[in-house]
């Protein structure tokens, strides 16, 4: 679906709801990591890519009771309430309230907001779901209320809502790959200087991203526990990042407790790996971008310990279906692969993959 059309659903879904026009409605896409997982809170290099026809849509007007937000999700048939001066509550509509307080909070308490949302974005797949949502969010109250901002702006303000407001940990690629990527284009970022700039494609492969059919939900799960592990190696290393050390630096890890030793190899190697990703697009090396796919799986596996055996078992047999490569993308413990195919093995591998993974699904082909 475009970001017209959902735009269009979405404002007819707010109508149909609240029985009057959206003043505002707009749209953004979830995304897809093609390398660099887990790198971002480490300050370390990304390297995603914002999806075609995978998104959140968002319609916003002006409510009739100040202070009051009506959150209506059309996808999940679900409305809640929530005023603006509370706080987050581990509910659905923290990420709609956390944005609206991040860019409006005065506006909304002296006029009230009203608010639909659709997602063809599958939740737990790892394609930033939320911050599709807080972009879209964000986006849509900084226009109402005339509060500009940035594509840049708006990743960090999302960003800021996930960490301050939801309580997830994370890193800035996903708000940042959301609202400054553009759909169906790799984008290298460096998360420490958000220095960022587009990747070229690679003619005759399309990246083909398919869902595991394992879901996850970050906040309760490992995500915060490596994050810990991290911060943790950073210490036992009397570096301020795990980003300030290189491959070169790999023998200083022995030191570390085998824990701490695997994390930390995991996230200088596939710092290492998006960059070297970069090159590999840049010189159109289709089979050396593969095989840091392949790599980064490994390590993800073995070292960051994030996959699950569906996922193993996906991207291993991704190749077995015509994928030079393949690995698990996005926060871990489950959600979506994603596997360089050639175009002429795009449409045999997706019936491969489902024939063999019964509960798997093809999700994006860009």
């Amino acid at each position: 679906m475009s970001d017209e059309a959902l735009s269009t659903r979405v404002a007819d879904a707010y109508e149909a709801y609240f029985g009057t026009a959206p003043e505002v409605a707009t749209s953004a896409p979830g995304r897809v990591n093609l390398l660099g997982e887990h790198t971002d809170y480490n300050g370390g290099a990304v390297l995603p890519m914002a999806l075609r026809g995978l998104g959140v849509g968002i319609a916003i007007g002006r409510g009739p009771e100040p202070g009051v937000l009506t959150a209506y999700s059309d996808t999940f048939h679900d409305a809640e309430t929530r005023r603006i001066d509370e706080s987050a509550a581990g509910r659905w509509s923290d990420y709609v309230l956390g944005s609206l307080k991040s860019v409006a909070e005065a506006d909304v308490a002296e006029t009230g907001a009203r608010i639909a949302l659709i997602t063809t974005l599958p939740m737990g797949a790892g394609l930033s779901s939320s911050a599709a949502l807080e972009v879209a969010c964000l986006r849509a109250a900084s226009t109402l209320f005339q509060r500009p901002m940035s594509a840049v702006d708006i990743a960090v303000r999302a960003r800021a809502v996930e960490n301050g407001f939801v309580g997830m940990p994370c890193g800035i690629m996903d708000q940042f790959a959301v609202s400054v990527g553009k759909p169906g284009e790799a984008l290298f970022l460096d998360t420490r200087t958000l220095e960022h700039a587009p990747a070229p494609a690679l003619p005759g492969h399309r990246f083909v991203v398919v869902h595991s059919g394992v879901s996850h939900q970050l906040t309760e799960d490992g995500y915060a526990t490596r994050v810990a592990e991290c911060a943790a190696a950073c210490d036992a290393l009397g570096v301020e990042m795990l980003s300030d050390l290189g491959t070169d630096d790999l023998d200083r890890l022995t030191g570390l407790s085998p824990v701490l030793e695997r994390r930390a190899r995991h996230v200088i190697t596939d710092n290492q790996r998006a960059r070297d990703g970069l090159a590999a697009l840049k010189n159109g090396d289709a089979p050396a971008f593969a095989q840091l796919m392949i790599d980064s799986h490994a390590s993800e596996r073995d070292d960051f310990e994030i996959t699950v055996p569906e996922t193993d078992a996906l991207a291993a047999m991704a190749l077995e279906f015509g994928a030079l490569g393949a690995r698990q993308t996005g926060g871990g413990w489950g959600g979506a692969v994603v596997a360089l195919v050639p175009d002429a093995n795009v449409a045999t591998f997706g019936e491969a993959v489902t024939a063999r993974f019964p509960d798997a699904r093809v999700l994006a082909i860009t």
